[in-house]
């Protein structure tokens, strides 16, 4: 039996909690951890906080899940338990609906009502919220956040680390750049550049991280 240990104790952390009972009920729940030795409250009776990551060595039936919404953070903190050997798992909640031939990579969260469809594939770390499409042979790169009722569709491409708001729109076809930033309710129909944010319908570059100068 695989022990499941949860990377935030936040509100993230405690959905995957509950989500894992529905999508793995014969894991059994290890607990959390965060830096936070408080964080959960009397929110998870049951579930203890095993301490921060650092310094936490992964068990031999461990499996790890990381509830960290933003992207750069997931990737880093996974990055740092596996390094020491950790396995991460694969959650998909029994409502959510993936194709035969969809491709879920080591570490994906999907939450309840979305769908993966014929030949999609979704790469490591990504979370895929609720109500959210993916349409045929979609890509969504490593560690990438969709927002609930987001729509990606047919043969467009999310690079690594990409964050999409509620209800945001990819048209067909659309690829959006590594670390790209799509706001709530955007409608992207034109190939959207790494680090840029973009919002409004049809969607509009606002910024860039990396067109911004050097902190100090």
């Amino acid at each position: 039996m695989n022990s499941l240990v949860i990377i935030g104790a936040g509100g993230f952390g405690r959905e995957v909690l509950a989500w894992s009972a529905a999508g793995q009920p014969d894991w059994r729940i290890k607990g959390f951890l965060d830096d936070n030795p408080s964080a959960l409250g009397d929110t998870a009776p049951g579930v203890p906080i095993l301490g921060p990551i650092d310094g936490y060595e992964p068990a031999a039936d461990d499996v790890f899940l990381c509830a960290v919404g933003r992207p750069a953070l997931r990737r880093s903190l996974s990055e740092k338990l596996k390094a020491r050997g950790g396995r991460f798992a694969t959650l998909v909640h029994p409502t959510a609906l993936i194709a035969d031939r969809a491709k879920l990579e080591a570490g994906v969260i999907v939450y309840p009502f979305a769908l993966v469809s014929v030949d999609a594939r979704v790469e490591e770390g990504a979370v895929i919220y609720y109500h959210s499409s993916l349409d045929h042979d979609v890509v969504v790169g490593r560690w990438c956040q969709i927002s609930a009722h987001c729509d990606v569709t047919g043969a467009a491409a999310l690079g690594a680390e990409v964050f999409l708001g509620s209800h945001a729109a990819i048209m067909p076809g659309v690829r959006v750049g590594d670390r790209a930033v799509v706001g709530a309710g955007a409608v992207v129909i034109a190939d959207v550049n790494p680090g840029a944010t973009v919002a409004g319908v049809p969607a509009r570059e606002v910024g860039n991280l990396s067109r911004r100068p050097p902190a100090g």
